[in-house]
């Protein structure tokens, strides 16, 4: 599958302190910046995430100082299926996890099984391979890119031995050595194993004759005790029938004892009960009869005096409606007078308004022509203040014109240092080439003596030395393998020594040169700053000359402002008494419509209370008739009241004669059964035998005794049985292990054999299959680097040695004497045709490729990672601001040095 990326998210991971998203895409992102303002950190996170990889150790050095941890959120769209997955990773603490579009979790518990899921999205067959696809091809570090093509070649067979697998073969070469010797003796020790387990083995026949003599013995037994049980069940049987009768006959005695002293007698006293309730009723039914009429007169009285009491209600509520009107009458008299007062003082107010409105528009035009003066006033000030500001940044500007020709200076000092920079390299190369063929000198004398040692000098006849294909002999091997020993012990012990000494001298001096190099190489770009600053010093001082302009101007203006801010002054009063008197008249102006308004109010009130009292005179006099209603109702109280203490009982009258009725019956049901139960009893007397019942129990404890004297028996037997089958096991075991043994002696016999042959056949496997990998791979990366330069006519070549270099019409440029846009060039070819035979992941991320390229290389350079086929997203990271302007999308970063954090200035 193939993806693109989305976006990057970072909190708090190295420079990154708020939570910060970084838009990528489809085609070439630039992300640009300073030096230090995090770029690098971009492609660092998405390795981190992805990868799982990271430049140090430690992770907890990608958490910003400061905080505990930091995360990395990573956003990628399958193309083939257009899903979108959020993958992140935390430094700090170890938190991983995966989420859908949704944002919900896919529910992956452990790293292992992220990164598992990661490296299928990714097409990368093996997780454990996702750190090498990116440091060697997706996302090779800045440091790394152009130097594994620079190293010796056992270097560069270290460097990309690994990524193809080839470096198993080397290891699987060295593993094999002495394994015959290994096998040999393996074998030796199986067969010792062997005949001992041969001499267990004698006892067998004779433990398996004890284990059949014991089954028949303990089947005898067991026949014997299922015959005695058999008998024991048929007088358990009989005894339970007995049991049974005697059971049924003690349960008919314990129902008939029941009835007779408990359930009888509380029959008898429940009909008696029932007889007296049903006379009780039966006498409340009587006393209603008496009292009935005086009832129905209390409960005519009861609703009439309901009604009489609503009626006087309502009356009692006109009264209190008629009150409080008056009430309101009486307050709006009051209000009424206060509004003629009111009145009173508008017109006073009205009159001082029209004699103060000239003195006040006078004020109003003088107070705006003050403010605006005194905003002149104001901008003069600020100007004073711009002025400074802008000679101090001339002084500091100065200053940085002088640090710069300092440091031109000190730059152009290094100079004879940095011009011997190509020398030391070729010096170290040569070395380096040196040390690898003297490394390669101890591994052939080193494989020899091992040949040598593994040739069985009783077969010399048939076997040739492998140095000078003479017939070998025990002499002659020792004396070749004494030789190569001290040939190897020359070069470990003085040549290689020497070497590394002197290129860790050059190593500093490179470090010193490549240094003064780089100072050199920043001379023009100091120069280009000096005269940026002078002709910022030129803008910053024709603003000065404008800002003293408008100051002048400024001050003309502002020489009369005093006498009018004294005239302001004596029109103060005026304006506060013009005031004074608007807001009077605009509070009281409504007096006299709202007088108006009140009185008309009163009359429709008056109005009001004079219906009202008409009303109230209409309901006559109800106290009166109140008072004789509830005289009646004193006179039938008692009769009511003992009517309704008796309606209950006397309700009760036929559900009582019901249960008289129903506990009759219970009774006559209870004497009944009892005649039953004592007639069962006799039956179950006749049945019942007590002597039968005691020979049953006698037999059966016979029988019991006998059982458990064949029980012991069969015990012992199954014990010594149990020994005997454990005994049998243990042989068969043995027996088991010895043939197990024997399969393995014949196994190990076949792999001695086998081990011989491929120890023989590994060592050319290696160099076969990396002139096999590099022939493929070097042929797609010749397409793209003549995509890249445009270029048909050059060939790129990466031979069986991971040696990189170019043939222009067949001469060959070392990688070393390349020009920096060739070796960049030639490096981004192979590592993208890397990439295409370990993943189709799609993408790739190049950090500063443009170190070195004018700018008609830069964009060719662009215009070319463009049109290169299968290759979906590239990011390219880099300090140089005028590659943003040559791509489809870029991203500015930029750290603020007071709090060392990075932010986006625009995407």
């Amino acid at each position: 599958m193939t993806v693109v990326i989305e976006s990057v998210t970072l909190k708090d991971f190295k420079s990154y302190a708020d939570r910060t998203t970084i838009e990528l895409g489809d085609g070439v992102t630039a992300i640009v910046g300073e030096n230090g303002s995090g770029k690098s950190t971009v492609q660092e996170a998405i390795g981190f995430a992805l990868f799982d990889t990271h430049p140090f150790d430690n992770q907890d050095r990608l958490v910003r100082d400061g905080e505990s941890s930091g995360h990395v959120e990573v956003t990628f769209r399958v193309v083939e299926t257009g899903e979108v997955f959020t993958v992140r990773r935390w430094a700090g603490r170890y938190k991983f996890d995966v989420l859908d579009s949704n944002g919900d979790a896919l529910g992956l518990d452990t790293g292992s099984a992220i990164k598992e899921w990661v490296a299928e999205k990714l097409g990368v067959d093996d997780a454990d391979d996702l750190s090498e696809v990116w440091e060697r091809s997706v996302g090779v570090p800045q440091t790394s890119f152009l130097a594994d093509f620079t190293q010796s070649e056992k270097e560069r067979v270290d460097t990309f031995d690994p990524l193809f697998d080839i470096e198993r073969y080397r290891e699987a070469y060295k593993s094999l050595s002495g394994l015959q010797s290994e096998y040999e003796e393996e074998i030796r020790e199986k067969n010792e194993e062997v005949s001992e387990l041969r001499g267990e083995l004698n006892d067998l026949p004779a433990v398996e004759s004890d284990v059949e003599e014991l089954e028949d013995e303990l089947r005898e037994h067991e026949a014997d005790i299922a015959t005695i049980e058999h008998r024991v069940a048929v007088l358990q049987s009989n005894r339970a029938a007995l049991e049974g009768v005697k059971a049924a006959l003690d349960e008919k005695r314990s129902e008939l004892d029941s009835l007779e002293e408990t359930k009888i007698p509380a029959a008898e006293g429940q009909l008696e009960q029932a007889e007296e309730a049903l006379e009780d009723a039966e006498a409340a039914v009587e006393t209603l009869s008496d009292v009935e009429d005086e009832y129905e007169a209390h409960g005519e009285a009861e609703s009439e005096r309901e009604w009489l009491e609503e009626v006087i209600e309502e009356r009692d509520e006109l009264v209190g409606e008629r009150d409080e009107i008056q009430g309101k009458i009486e307050r709006k008299r009051a209000e009424a007078e206060q509004k003629k007062e009111d009145v009173e003082t508008a017109t006073k107010a009205e009159q001082r308004v029209e004699e103060l409105e000239s003195d006040v528009e006078e004020y109003r035009d003088l107070e705006d022509e003050v403010s605006d003066l005194e905003d002149d006033v104001e901008r003069i000030a600020v100007i004073d203040e711009e002025i400074d500001e802008h000679e101090a940044e001339i002084s500091d500007l100065e200053d940085e014109i002088e640090d710069l020709e300092t440091q031109i200076e000190a730059a152009e000092a290094q100079r004879d240092e940095a011009e011997k920079l190509d020398t030391l390299r070729e010096e170290q190369r040569e070395l380096s080439v040196k040390r690898e063929s003297l490394e390669n000198e101890v591994e052939e004398l080193e494989a020899q003596n091992e040949e040598l040692n593994d040739i069985d000098v009783g077969d010399a006849s048939d076997v040739p030395c492998p140095t000078c294909d003479r017939p070998i002999t025990a002499e002659h091997r020792d004396s070749v393998i004494e030789e190569n020993t001290a040939r190897i012990d020359e070069i470990e012990s003085s040549e290689l020594p020497e070497i590394d000494a002197r290129l860790d001298e050059l190593s500093g001096e490179i470090d010193d040169a490549e240094a003064a190099a780089d100072a050199v190489s920043e001379i023009p770009e100091y120069e280009s700053e000096i005269a940026d600053l002078e002709e910022e010093i030129s803008s910053i001082e024709s603003t000065i000359e404008e800002l003293r302009s408008e100051r002048s101007e400024l001050e003309t203006r502002t020489e009369d402002l005093p006498e009018k801010q004294r005239r302001l002054e004596e029109l103060d009063g005026v304006k506060e008494e013009f005031t004074a008197a608007k807001t009077r008249y605009e509070d009281n102006k409504s007096a006299e419509s709202e007088l108006e308004s009140i009185q008309g109010c009163i009359e429709d009130l008056e109005t009001e209370v004079a219906e009202l009292d008409e009303e109230i005179a209409s309901y006559g006099d109800l106290d009166s008739e109140l008072e004789a209603v509830k005289e009646t109702l004193a006179e039938t109280r008692e009769g009511y009241e003992t009517y309704l203490a008796q309606e209950e009982e006397a309700k009760k009258r036929d559900e009582r004669a019901e249960a008289v009725e129903e506990a009759r019956s219970e009774l006559e049901s209870l004497q009944s059964r009892a005649e039953d139960v004592r007639a069962e009893i006799g039956e179950l007397d006749s049945e019942f035998d007590e002597e039968r019942l005691d020979a049953l129990e006698s037999d059966i404890e016979a029988f019991e005794a006998e059982k458990n004297q064949l029980a012991g028996k069969r015990e012992t037997v199954e014990r010594n049985l149990s020994d005997a089958r454990s005994e049998l096991n243990e042989l068969y075991e043995t027996q088991s292990d010895k043939e197990e043994l024997e399969s393995e002696i014949t196994e190990l016999e076949r792999d001695k054999r086998f081990a011989g042959w491929s120890r023989n056949t590994l060592q050319q496997g290696a160099a076969d299959l990396r002139e096999l990998i590099t022939t493929e791979i070097g042929h797609r990366a010749n397409e793209v680097f003549q995509q890249l330069r445009g270029n048909p006519t050059e060939t790129l070549v990466w031979d069986k040695t991971y040696n990189l270099r170019v043939r222009v019409k067949g001469q060959d440029k070392p990688f070393d004497s390349l020009s920096g846009g060739e070796k960049m060039a030639a490096a981004l070819a192979v590592r993208l045709a890397i990439l295409e035979r370990l993943a189709s992941v799609g993408m790739a991320f190049l950090d500063e490729p443009t170190a070195n390229l004018d700018t008609e290389k830069k964009q060719n350079l662009v215009n070319q990672l463009e049109s290169l086929e299968g290759l979906g997203q590239l990011t390219v990271v880099s300090h140089d601001r005028t590659f943003e302007a040559m791509t489809e999308r870029a991203v500015v970063l930029e750290k603020d040095e007071t709090d060392e954090v990075t932010r986006v200035v625009s995407q």
